[in-house]
């Protein structure tokens, strides 16, 4: 009995010690501080803005437009104007600019009705504008449409018929709805990034300039210097019935 209380005795004499050392070595390890996150600055972390440049589509840029409604020398006369539409997508890098879809105008320059003897309708035309976001964009192309003839008629007309082979006409000019035609921007345009018309553009100047390049336009401007109103008819009509060459 004597031996076990020894024992115990030892033991905890043994034990007590390493407790203290334990308790020691907890002590002496120093507390870890809160790793607290380092924040940039704004100065720092912020990127520098883009700067986005203005599109440019250039001069001379090609446009398909297709004939909206029917135009005919026997309907339409020198100096009326008549509908086109955008066929493809006009685009700047990979921003489009005109979509397809946007309407357009063309005025007649020209124009003479199927006549006798076979003598077939005339008509010339010039592109004029493209209407985007309200605004009249130039453009340029001219063209003459002639209908077919009717020579073998007119051969037979005489022979039978002598002085009455007048009666036998021609045909009219025609242009069907969905003709395609080509035509090009007149002049340099500025687009917003977006691909939206830039605010600076000025329609009217833009298209004055246009149509005074043209020798329709510059007879048309020395018409308009006539102070009478009669006279200025007068000579604006006459500026539609001699060609344009």
């Amino acid at each position: 009995m004597k031996r076990l209380f020894a024992g115990v005795a030892i033991a905890a004499l043994t034990i007590t010690p390493v407790s203290a050392q334990m308790a020691e070595e907890t002590q002496a390890v120093a507390p870890v501080a809160p790793v607290v996150p380092v924040i940039a600055s704004p100065e720092q972390t912020a990127p520098e803005p883009v700067e986005l440049k203005p599109l440019i589509l250039k001069s001379g840029t090609p446009l398909k437009l297709a004939v909206s409604k029917e135009v005919n020398s026997s309907t339409h006369d020198a100096g009326d104007m008549f509908g086109l539409t955008v066929l493809e997508d006009v685009r700047v890098s990979d921003t489009v600019v005109i979509p397809s879809g946007t309407p357009a105008s063309a005025e007649i320059t020209w124009r003479t009705g199927k006549g006798a003897f076979g003598k077939s309708g005339k008509l010339e035309f010039s592109m004029r504008s493209v209407e985007l976001d309200g605004q009249s964009i130039p453009i340029t192309g001219d063209f003459r449409q002639e209908g077919e003839g009717n020579t073998v008629a007119t051969g037979v007309g005489v022979l039978a018929i002598g002085v009455f082979a007048g009666f036998i006409t021609g045909k009219r000019a025609r242009l069907p709805m969905g003709r395609e035609l080509l035509s090009q921007v007149a002049q340099p345009l500025e687009f917003a990034p977006d691909g939206s018309l830039s605010p600076s553009f000025d329609s009217e100047s833009a298209m004055a300039a246009a149509v005074a390049n043209t020798p329709l336009g510059q007879c048309k401007a020395e018409a308009d210097t006539l102070s009478k109103p009669k006279k200025r008819q007068k000579a604006l009509k006459k500026c539609y019935k001699k060609r344009m060459e």
